[in-house]
């Protein structure tokens, strides 16, 4: 095949996209921003309750496994 053959051939492929003269190349989803002079109390207060429980539970957890640990190994 010609160089000019397969130029041809691939240039749709490198050509900028069409649309349709109907849809718009806007998008229809947008992102807004969040209203911070309103926080979502009830968000912020499960957001910190779940963070101060799972804190206690780790070092709960943590403390258990050191006295295992501890009676294991005969140490103390």
């Amino acid at each position: 095949m010609a160089p000019s053959t397969l130029l041809r051939r691939f240039s749709r492929l490198l050509a900028p996209a069409w649309l349709p003269s109907g849809l718009s190349a806007r998008s229809k989803f947008y992102v807004r921003e969040p209203p911070n002079s309103k926080p979502n109390w009830l968000k912020v207060g499960l957001t910190l309750g779940t963070t101060a429980f799972l804190w206690a539970y780790l070092i709960k957890q943590h403390n258990e496994d050191v006295l295992e640990y501890k009676r294991r190994n005969g140490l103390e």
